[in-house]
């Protein structure tokens, strides 16, 4: 059975997935609440919404047969059309000055073309289903560009004690045409058929020495010590390293081709690179929380001429010294002022994002283009992109709350007890989590730290921008004037999120579910 049948292999028993009222997800039927909002399970009243005839490009293939199906591909097309005009109500123009799109770093790659695969498919539809349903689209989409087996297959055969070396070689021989076959691993004198555990290990290898620190092309983040960012310092340590780079990307295609999941995390401004999704200046504090500190504070307050800064960024090489390097031809002649900051902070993050990092992006980018067309992960954002790298985390909801700090409103205002209703939206906010799938808990640890996954030793050991362990908080705050009032707020250098004083649990359902799955720009940078 093919991986995008298995899923819905419940419908040969005769059972059909139910209709959430409130939020249109189609959910397993053994499930009793709603996958994405926690909502229990009721009978609709009926949607009386009717496809649009405008949508064009659109190749219906993607959408099932039922009716059902159809009504909730357009309810959640609506939903992410209402998503976007809040993500533009609360992306001020400052914002929007800071982006820089990294896709220039394709421009110049010539990306081989899947017309069986991807023409005529509306991606801004499908990327307005539901994570499962666009899953479900994602891998039909994979059977269509991989290659079956009886028409060819890759075959390595490599020594464990060299199993980085000779699988980069051997990897990197296969033309782009042949990499969309499926692979399978074989150590060579040792016993075993590969029926999926040998390629499990191999990745576990893999990604055990490609991203080891000695190794060169990987850094871990200031702001996240699990999560991988581009060593910019990549060509001191190996002379080949474009070359490295490509094959990483091929390694990760292959493993959304056949299956297989990652033993790292990549840094979301890199998961946002890999989508072609626009970095924002907010993102600087996922990669250097102090640059992005002092560049805050630059831009917010006057005065810039008093610091004596110029037109150039400064590194630290392999060998500990600082390199500066100019952000514009001439810039250590052009001192920064109040007057042309902008431009300077501009340049600055396109610098870290981008431009230092330029080459091993682009090889990154080849290589995963080698197996994958672009388009196929368009319809994800980078959350969605982390869990199908890496899977759904298993979070223990008792160890997450027995190790989260909580400030209430009223204890900073002198009274030495928590009020009523602070303590009702405490255990709503507890009890919303314990209804939560694995995915939301995920996307919701992601929105308030940054990061999806919980370290080894549990939450006790969560840690801070800075590397030092910062516990989960819980601050509640007053309930604000709508819209942006009414959301929860996170501050992930702080591991932190700030929860309005809600008036009914499903009031607190409904906003902390629609900010943990739409990503509204502007409510995590803080």
């Amino acid at each position: 059975m093919q991986r995008h049948l298995l899923e819905d292999s419940f419908i040969q028993h005769g059972q059909a997935e139910w209709q959430c009222s409130v939020c249109y997800h189609e959910n397993h039927p053994a499930k009793r609440e709603c996958l994405m909002c926690g909502t229990p399970e009721v009978i609709s009243t009926g949607v009386t919404t009717s496809l649009a005839a405008d949508w064009k490009l659109l190749d219906r293939s993607f959408l099932l047969d039922e009716s059902a199906e159809s009504q909730a591909a357009l309810a959640a097309r609506n939903r992410s059309f209402h998503a976007r005009r809040l993500n533009e109500m609360n992306l001020n123009q400052r914002q929007r000055d800071s982006l820089v799109h990294e896709r220039e770093a394709v421009t110049a790659i010539d990306m081989e073309e899947f017309p069986r695969a991807t023409n005529y498919i509306d991606f801004e539809a499908i990327a307005a289903l539901p994570f499962r349903a666009k899953v479900r689209w994602f891998l039909r989409e994979l059977g269509k560009v991989a290659v079956p087996w009886d028409e060819g297959h890759l075959l390595l055969k490599i020594r464990r004690d060299a199993v980085l070396s000779e699988s980069m070689h051997l990897l990197m021989l296969v033309p782009a045409a042949d990499l969309r076959q499926r692979l399978r691993i074989e150590f060579i004198d040792e016993p075993g058929l590969d029926a999926g555990g040998l390629m499990r290990e191999w990745v576990l290898l893999l990604c055990e020495h490609l991203f080891e620190d000695s190794y060169g092309l990987f850094q871990r983040t200031h702001a996240d010590q699990s999560g991988y960012w581009i060593n910019p310092n990549s060509r001191e340590v190996h002379r080949d390293h474009l070359h490295c780079f490509q094959f990483v990307g091929r390694l990760l295609a292959k493993c959304l081709l056949e299956g297989q999941l990652i033993t790292v995390h990549l840094a979301l401004p890199l998961l946002k690179h890999l989508l072609g999704v626009p970095i924002s200046f907010s993102d600087l504090e996922f990669l250097d929380a102090e640059l992005h500190r002092h560049a805050l504070w630059l831009r917010e307050n006057e005065g810039a001429e008093a610091l004596a800064l110029d037109f150039t960024a400064q590194r630290q090489a392999g060998d500990g010294t600082v390199v500066t390097e100019e952000l514009k031809p001439g810039g250590k002649d052009i001192p920064v002022t109040d007057a042309n900051k902008e431009e300077y902070l501009t340049l600055l993050l396109k610098h870290k994002m981008f431009d230092g990092v330029r080459e091993q992006l682009e090889a990154l980018l080849q290589g995963i283009y080698d197996v994958l067309p672009r388009t196929l992960l368009s319809v994800f954002d980078y959350q969605e992109l982390e869990l199908l790298l890496c899977g759904v985390p298993s979070i223990d909801v008792a160890d997450w709350e027995s190790h989260t700090d909580i400030r209430y409103l009223h204890a900073d205002q002198g009274f030495k007890k928590p009020s009523t209703s602070e303590r009702n939206v405490v255990q709503w906010f507890w009890d919303t989590i314990r209804a939560f799938s694995q995915e939301e808990r995920a996307r919701l640890l992601q929105f308030v730290t940054g990061t999806s996954r919980v370290p080894a030793e549990g939450f006790r050991a969560l840690l801070s921008h800075d590397g030092r362990v910062r516990r989960f908080g819980l601050q509640l705050v007053p309930l604000g004037a709508p819209p942006t009032g009414l959301y929860p707020k996170a501050h992930t250098c702080f591991n932190r999120i700030d929860v309005p004083l809600y008036r009914s649990r499903e009031e607190l359902v409904t906003y902390l579910t629609l900010v943990i799955n739409m990503e509204i720009t502007g409510f995590t940078m803080l």
